[in-house]
């Protein structure tokens, strides 16, 4: 990414918006390591790093899999909270970032309104689709070698990693990201399930 945004640069853009993640600061691995960058490339940016996706728990995600198959959410994140964000307010925010006036000039935290664990996901889930769905817990080494089932295990290690940052309070925040620049509440978690719901009723 950053022998590209040099050449941008060069070639004369001016503002350039990075979609980061809340669990990766500036300077951290990956995408973080452009973040870090990003201020001294462009006059105008921003980077976003928004909260888990409420399209995590929708097709095709692994989530959506195992809440149809087997009724259940697995995660090695205990009883951790997470300000689960819809992505289309992602790319709201995403688009006044790209096109308004003035650029944020800064990172953005994007969150949902609520933090919540997954066992209150589920309980959404449930109430809104009338199917029993439940949270259930694993250890750190039960979901590494689950998804290391179907992953390599580096990559299958650091999303086991992530859940346990989760367990340990790392995602649980909400911010008024979404409204303070769309000038709209962020959508919540009820309402994702509903429209979702909507949708598989008409395919």
């Amino acid at each position: 990414m950053l022998p590209f945004l040099h050449r941008a640069r060069a070639a004369g853009v001016r503002r350039a918006v990075l979609l980061s993640s809340s669990a990766i600061p500036a300077g951290g691995p990956a995408v973080g390591r452009v973040h870090e960058q990003l201020p001294g490339l462009f006059d105008e940016w921003a980077v976003l790093r928004p909260s888990w996706f409420m399209q995590n728990f929708a097709d095709p995600a692994p989530h959506a899999r195992t809440i149809r198959e087997d009724g259940a959410i697995l995660t090695a994140a205990g009883d951790g909270r997470v300000g689960f964000v819809d992505a289309d307010d992602i790319a709201a925010v995403a688009v006044r970032a790209l096109t308004d006036g003035r650029a944020p000039d800064t990172d953005l935290i994007l969150t949902g309104p609520q933090a919540l664990s997954y066992a209150d996901v589920a309980a959404i889930i449930t109430d809104v689709t009338g199917k029993p769905v439940v949270h259930r817990q694993l250890t750190f080494e039960e979901l590494r070698d689950r998804w290391a089932a179907e992953i390599p295990l580096e990559f299958a290690t650091m999303l086991a990693r992530m859940d346990r940052a989760i367990a340990d309070g790392a995602e649980d925040r909400t911010s008024d990201t979404v409204e303070r620049l769309t000038g709209r509440p962020p959508g919540t978690l009820r309402a994702f399930v509903e429209r979702e719901l909507r949708a598989a009723a008409t395919r």
